[in-house]
């Protein structure tokens, strides 16, 4: 690959953004951030704490300026960003002029099992559903996000996505 890059890994919530990320920076020698986790370091709470104190506005505004910061001071990096960060404030805009930026397109049935077999209590905006509820509820949430998912530079769509997978077909080109 040459000098180092930087890969955002973008998709719904589910899809194997943080699980790949930190298996994708460990075989390319780079850093890994999970731009949630980063989030809740800097705000001392949690995200549904935050949004139930502060509102999702505000969240999306300290998503941005988190999502700034690491573009601004760091290099050689793979950043899993939370399921909405591509939706708001140009951050799409922002993370193709930075890097690399890769779309993980998994079905929204697989989606549901994975959420589900992680438990619901992990993922505060599916926590109300049952599995078909879930199914439709991811699918509309996909629905909303699509255009902005569909800015990525690569698209991967399947459900058996591996590191093996993305270097090859994606990063050494």
């Amino acid at each position: 690959m040459g000098e180092k890059e930087n890969i955002f890994l973008l998709g719904l919530p589910g899809s194997g953004k943080s699980t790949l990320g930190k298996q994708l920076a460990e075989e390319l020698s780079l850093d890994f951030i999970d731009l949630d986790h980063l989030i809740v370091r800097k705000i001392g709470m949690s995200i549904p704490e935050y949004f139930s104190f502060q509102g999702e506005g505000n969240f999306r505004l300290r998503e941005k300026e988190a999502l700034h910061e690491v573009c601004a001071t760091r290099d050689g990096f793979v950043l899993a960003t939370g399921g909405g960060t591509p939706c708001f404030h140009f951050n799409m805009d922002t993370m193709n002029a930075h890097g690399r930026t890769i779309y993980l397109d998994v079905n929204p049935g697989d989606l549901a099992l994975r959420i589900l077999d992680e438990g619901v209590e992990n993922r505060p905006i599916f926590k109300s559903y049952d599995q078909l509820d879930l199914i439709q509820e991811i699918r509309a949430l996909k629905e909303l996000r699509e255009e902005f998912y569909n800015q990525a530079q690569v698209k991967i769509r399947d459900n058996q996505i591996s590191t093996e997978m993305i270097i090859s077909n994606y990063l050494s080109r």
